[in-house]
């Protein structure tokens, strides 16, 4: 009977666990869910879904962690628009954008999307 306990609680802690990185973002902003515990995000997340416009299905929101520290990546997929990615730390400050010298693509690709329009045309 131990043995299938052990074996129980195995499985449950491997489909619960996070990644490292999403272990570390909640530790960093010290937040669970940042779409609706960072006051900041919320607001920017609320007024896009309000705004809804052609460009809107391109939009999404990510979460990365970069040298240490938690981001927030502005982004779309928008294939004929020459966009700036913009990057924010916790506080909700402007720290950057995709391109800039301290952040590269990889930033952003290593990232995990947040938040993405209902009718999103990206494919991640």
């Amino acid at each position: 009977m131990k043995t299938v306990y052990k074996i129980l609680m195995i499985c449950f802690l491997l489909t619960s666990c996070s990644s490292d990185d999403d272990l570390k973002f909640k530790v960093l902003c010290s937040v669970d869910n940042p779409t609706t515990d960072l006051p900041w995000l919320k607001a920017e997340i609320e007024a896009r879904e309000q705004n809804v416009t052609e460009f809107s299905r391109y939009l999404y929101i990510s979460q990365a962690i970069h040298k240490g520290e938690a981001i927030i990546i502005y982004a779309d997929c928008c294939p004929v628009c020459n966009s700036v990615y913009v990057v924010y730390n916790c506080r909700g400050e402007n720290i950057g954008f995709i391109g800039d010298g301290n952040f590269t693509l990889e930033t952003l690709s290593s990232g995990k999307v947040i938040w993405k329009t209902d009718d999103n045309s990206c494919s991640f």
